[in-house]
């Protein structure tokens, strides 16, 4: 019987909250990606039965809105799809992330992927054109900046109808989907994407839609994750403190990002998990 719940865990910095959680969810599955820029000694502090390591073979150096975060990604999910037979639902979630729910009362529909995947003409350019500086240091600087302004541009100038979906890249999937997806022929997509600016909002709903899945997304991620434009002008979630946390916890929510450890601590403790 497939009944095992596993976390896929992007991250580049302490995991001390995932041990807590493996220690707690023992019937869990713990699998981490350790951004290979990192040393993965500084991560990689306990020995736990339920949490393993990507090998250094397969770990990838991440960079911000480039592809290689796509292929850590792909890396992870093979792993864990291979690793135990039993993992049955599949969650992505990164080192900034809190778990809500307690995994044992989960009601997980294998009917669907809890997945947000929305068409977006705003988003249309990322999808349209490959970019000379997509995964390189200039993309956040301001010669970089400027280079995705014109593409945006030249979007809204050059008429089409091609169609842009995205979405947040931390979803919830079951098996069989997943396997879907990842073992059906994916070498276009990732050529595709490859050059494209922010790949991980759109790669995986691409997937979803050439195997036929739409009817499947939720539409709904079961994340409680908070954009402000007042912090870095709405591209990334702004961290959140405890008492938000608290406020939201007994929401249908199943986690939490971004969180800051000291608040991590905080709502551990106050779950009852540490």
């Amino acid at each position: 019987m497939l009944d095992k719940h596993c976390f896929l865990i992007l991250t580049h910095k302490s995991i001390d909250h995932i041990y807590t959680y493996a220690e707690y969810y023992k019937n869990c599955n713990f699998y981490v990606h350790v951004d290979k820029k990192i040393d993965i000694n500084c991560i990689k502090s306990k020995e736990l039965k339920n949490v393993y390591f990507i090998d250094d073979a397969n770990r990838v150096d991440v960079n911000w809105a480039s592809f290689s975060m796509v292929q850590a990604t792909l890396n992870l999910m093979k792993f864990a799809l291979k690793h135990d037979s039993k993992n049955g639902f599949f969650h992505l979630i990164s080192g900034d992330d809190v778990i809500f729910e307690s995994f044992d009362r989960i009601k997980f529909d294998i009917n669907k992927i809890y997945i947000e995947c929305y068409e977006s003409p705003r988003h249309r350019y990322r999808v349209r054109f490959n970019t000379m500086h997509a995964g390189t240091r200039i993309q956040r600087n301001i010669i970089g900046k400027t280079l995705t302004i014109l593409y945006k541009l030249l979007d809204r100038l050059l008429l089409t109808s091609e169609k842009c979906y995205f979405g947040s890249q931390w979803f919830s999937i079951s098996r069989s989907d997943l396997e879907i997806i990842i073992f059906s022929n994916i070498d276009q997509e990732i050529n595709f994407f490859k050059n494209k600016l922010c790949p991980d909002e759109h790669f995986f709903q691409y997937l979803i839609l050439k195997n036929g899945l739409k009817n499947k997304v939720a539409n709904e991620n079961k994340r409680f994750i908070v954009f402000d434009e007042k912090y870095q002008k709405g591209s990334s979630p702004i961290f959140l403190n405890f008492e938000t946390l608290k406020e939201n916890n007994n929401k249908s929510y199943w986690f939490s990002r971004k969180v800051l450890p000291n608040d991590i601590i905080k709502f551990l403790q106050m779950r009852g998990i540490d």
